[in-house]
């Protein structure tokens, strides 16, 4: 007598607490630059005087998820997680209650601390937990709640500041985020066999230079649509960041127990999904800025209206993570990633050279499902060419590309966008950031494919 095998729901169910924690960081992010223009009119500011709302955060993400990964090994994944989910609950009540800009702002950057937490050490408690025949559905899974709140962010944004206050835009993540500590104490727990569950044996010199590093080149490039690429303003921090990120790669060839191992490094299928991902995730970070500015400033729209439309390419990128976790069971991961980077580009060719509004969007639900999949499959791919025991390590510097790259990306876009508009987003400049943003897609998809067809005949 066979015994049907469990749905899908079912095998992820213990692991809800992480998909709620994945599902608030989603929602926050995309619904909150909508709501900038609400929040600035609301204390007196301009939208420029609160960029770092969104710089402030992402440099604190950025920065801090290959430590998390490490800590979160070395104190245990679910201590680790629920610290983090906590933080970034309680951060979202100080952003939602917060009646100065420096006290929001502040409670920001705290929040991207706790994101940092969360990231890394939530699919690696799952791949540590779970086989690799159920691993990729469950993260697919959990992915998907995540794509909710990415699908949801930009509605809720757009309504939400134009009805009830941006403040609930933060105060929405306070119930989830409270019923996922309470869950997530129930979660499996687990951490590097053989370590001391001490931070004190932490390759502190390693942390250091990689928060700096990055908390450098990450500044600069927040200051390179502001103060231009050869002030000092945009030189010092970038030079010493990179100093400092070369003296993190030094440090971890010698460490004892190192942040990152250089055997990473020699993991040719980690690095061609990580380097794949990264490019979608470009894609993604990009089209998503360039689709905003369109909508509102060049087509003008409202932000409610502008976040309805964008909802159905959100939708694309919710569909992602279930899709990707079905297809990187049944195929090569490499060709999968290499055929979504191939439609990508095609993709953002047309959201370029869309006119009418319905194929519009049509082009960003092409872009949201082909950019994401990429973006998907990269944090699935680690889960399972990686040993479980490296997955926080294999998450936290994937991560770091993704967000990092991604957040130079936009930086440059911006540029690109205001030098040929003489300063103004408009549709020619629009239109040539996605025509070689797309030809960047078109390359990685093209080599990705041909590197895991290579690999599959060896």
């Amino acid at each position: 007598m066979s015994t049907a095998a469990p749905s899908t729901f079912r095998l992820a169910l213990p692991f809800l607490p992480v998909g709620a924690a994945l599902f608030c960081i989603q929602l926050d992010f995309f619904s909150l630059s909508l709501a900038l223009p609400a929040i600035a009119a609301d204390l007196d500011r301009t939208p420029t005087d609160l960029q770092w709302l969104v710089s402030g955060y992402m440099l604190a993400l950025g920065s801090l998820l290959i430590p998390a990964g490490r800590a979160g090994d070395v104190l245990g994944r679910r201590s680790v997680l629920v610290a983090g989910i906590a933080l970034f609950g309680l951060t979202s009540l100080v952003c939602g209650l917060a009646s100065s800009v420096p006290l929001l702002i502040g409670a920001r950057i705290t929040q991207g601390v706790g994101a940092a937490l969360i990231m890394p050490t939530a699919f690696a408690l799952v791949t540590n937990a779970t086989d690799e025949v159920v691993r990729p559905r469950v993260t697919g899974f959990l992915l998907g709640i995540a794509g909710i709140g990415t699908a949801l962010g930009p509605v809720v944004g757009g309504v939400l500041a134009s009805t009830a206050g941006w403040r609930w835009v933060f105060l929405l993540n306070v119930p989830v985020a409270a019923v996922a500590v309470w869950r997530a104490l129930a979660l499996p727990d687990s951490r590097e066999a053989g370590t001391s569950r001490s931070l004190r044996g932490l390759d502190w010199w390693g942390v250091v230079t990689v928060v700096g590093g990055l908390a450098g080149v990450s500044l600069a490039i927040d200051d390179v649509s502001a103060q231009g690429l050869a002030s000092v303003e945009t030189l010092v921090p970038l030079v010493a960041g990179v100093l400092l990120l070369a003296a993190f790669g030094a440090r971890e060839t010698r460490a004892a127990a190192p942040l990152v191992r250089p055997s990473l490094l020699r993991d040719r299928l980690f690095v061609v999904l990580a380097v794949a991902g990264t490019v979608a995730n470009i894609g993604s970070c990009v089209y998503i800025v360039v689709a905003t500015l369109d909508l509102q400033t060049v087509r003008g729209f409202s932000a409610a209206a502008a976040g309805v439309l964008f909802f159905v390419s959100s939708v694309g990128l919710a569909a992602c993570g279930p899709l990707a976790g079905r297809l990187s069971v049944r195929f090569p991961p490499g060709i999968v990633m290499g055929v979504a980077l191939l439609l990508a580009a095609p993709s953002l060719v047309l959201l370029a050279v869309a006119g009418p509004v319905p194929l519009y969007v049509l082009a960003l639900a092409a872009c949201g499902i082909t950019t994401g999949m990429g973006y998907s499959l990269g944090q699935l791919a680690v889960q399972n060419v990686l040993p479980p025991e490296r997955s926080a390590e294999g998450t936290g510097v994937l991560l770091t590309l993704l967000i990092c790259v991604g957040g130079i990306f936009v930086v440059a876009a911006a540029a690109v966008i205001e030098a040929i508009g003489d300063g103004r987003s408009t549709a020619p400049g629009i239109a040539a950031v996605l025509a070689g943003i797309a030809l960047l897609l078109l390359v990685a998809g093209v080599v990705a494919v041909l590197i895991e067809r290579a690999r599959i005949a060896g």
